[in-house]
């Protein structure tokens, strides 16, 4: 495998986790709080159970580590319907539909097919939707305030010891739910902070959004097995 597919590959991994960690928690809903006893169960509750339907958001991604100087910056849009999902970002669309994703960087006349592994379909939307309450477990929560509207910090720890996101940090706002902010924190200390902007829930999505039509004139790399 060329150094330029294997950039490619370890980028589904990348898109996958940017996909969970962006829209696992984007949740927007009107809740009845009135009577409801605030606690980290109870707003971890609501953020599992009034999650429905599509979503949109735009993003700025940073990552960070001791490993290296500096941090990474991705910026771009997402589109969630299930388990499929599409990112754009300056460089390259990704589109993902269950297993499979679809990878187009245009300066490179190139699309990468492939099939993502067991193990890093753990970081895509299907799986946390469908098991995010076995992922984590709520351990506290405070209320904040972020660019002057209150917000609910929410802290998460994963359910089983050797999770590779060690701990999980949302930002909720009160009146919504909307989360604007999170940072997670790997096993290895990669700090990865993210900040959403423009979220909107249950708006319609054309079919057509998740399905890839290949450009004309580009190279196809199709490594599914």
């Amino acid at each position: 495998m060329t150094p330029q597919i294997t950039v490619r590959v370890v980028m589904i991994s990348y898109a996958s986790r940017v996909v969970l960690v962006l829209f696992g928690f984007a949740i927007s809903f009107s809740p009845n709080t009135s009577s409801q006893v605030l606690s980290p169960e109870s707003l971890l509750e609501e953020v599992v159970t009034l999650y429905q339907g599509t979503m949109e958001a735009s993003f700025v991604h940073k990552l960070s580590s001791e490993l290296w100087e500096g941090s990474r910056t991705l910026t771009g849009s997402i589109q969630l319907s299930g388990d499929q999902y599409r990112i754009e970002t300056l460089f390259e669309v990704i589109i993902g539909r269950g297993d499979e994703v679809w990878i187009y960087r245009p300066e490179d006349q190139q699309v990468l097919i492939t099939s993502v592994e067991e193990s890093d379909l753990a970081y895509s939307p299907g799986a946390l939707f469908h098991s995010y309450e076995k992922l984590y477990r709520a351990h506290a929560y405070s209320r904040e305030t972020l660019g002057g509207i209150p917000h609910f910090r929410l802290e998460l720890h994963p359910a089983e010891e050797n999770f590779l996101i060690r701990s999980l940090t949302l930002w909720l706002k009160a009146d919504d739910r909307v989360v604007t902010r999170l940072i997670a924190l790997d096993q290895d200390d990669t700090r990865t902070e993210i900040e959403l902007t423009d979220v909107r829930v249950g708006v319609p999505i054309p079919p057509e959004t998740f399905e890839f039509t290949l450009p004309e004139d580009v190279e196809v790399i199709d490594l599914r097995s």
